[in-house]
């Protein structure tokens, strides 16, 4: 009896055009007794079209089941590695914050100038760098000179972008000075144009000294290479 009620839903089920291995899940029965209950039924061409249509998406059925979890697993490695890089650096010495700040310049500092300067449109490390400028050698806030460069799309925006950046550095938007606009007409649209703010230009007044003097500090740091490879 159990079977043929079995039998009796898979039927209506499948006139309603669901895959067989659907209807198996369902009534917890094998896809072949199915497949032999339902061998008479003719699908639609609707139907068909569905099913053929749930069979190619990644997000149907057993499925979707299975690359949630693999998603899940996916995330709980990237965190677990996430976290063990953290743990990796711990707490900076002045000595470690000294070298970080040294090689950051190295990369992305402005090397020929007269003033020591910096770009870069990631507040992370914007913060890094000024932190390190006050800590390793003592600038103050008012030897710094903040420039913000912004596509001329955002012209309207940018009092409000160099509050947010007066925010991020707690500087005074008095140390700002008269903001670039980059005449470049963007081909590209970009998702989330609300979180584009540009990028921040610093300069320390009165730097060609100090500024030569990390120019050694960058190569001492290459030099010291040789002494690691002995």
């Amino acid at each position: 009896m159990a079977k043929s009620k079995e039998k009796l839903h898979a039927r209506q089920l499948r006139k309603k055009g669901l895959s067989i291995k659907n209807i198996a899940q369902k009534l917890s029965v094998s896809p072949g007794s199915v497949s032999i209950w339902c061998s008479d039924i003719v699908l639609t061409k609707d139907q068909i079209k569905l099913l053929e249509k749930h069979m190619k998406d990644p997000h149907y059925g057993r499925r979707a089941i299975y690359l949630k979890s693999i998603r899940v697993d996916k995330e709980k490695r990237i965190n677990s590695l996430y976290n063990k890089g953290i743990k990796s650096i711990a707490n900076l010495s002045t000595r470690d914050l000294f070298i970080a700040g040294v090689a950051l310049y190295w990369a992305e500092g402005f090397k020929k100038d007269k003033q020591i300067g910096f770009a870069n449109s990631d507040p992370k490390m914007i913060i890094f760098f000024i932190y390190w400028l006050k800590r390793c050698f003592g600038i103050t806030d008012d030897a710094l000179k903040l420039r913000l460069a912004v596509n001329q799309n955002y012209i309207n925006e940018i009092s409000e972008i160099e509050i947010y950046w007066s925010n991020i550095t707690n500087i005074s938007l008095f140390n700002f000075q008269k903001p670039l606009i980059q005449k470049v007409t963007w081909k590209k649209q970009y998702e989330n144009k609300d979180k584009y703010k540009g990028v921040l230009r610093i300069r320390v007044a009165k730097s060609l000294a100090l500024l030569r003097q990390l120019t050694g500090m960058i190569e001492g740091l290459y030099l010291s290479l040789n002494s690691m490879k002995r």
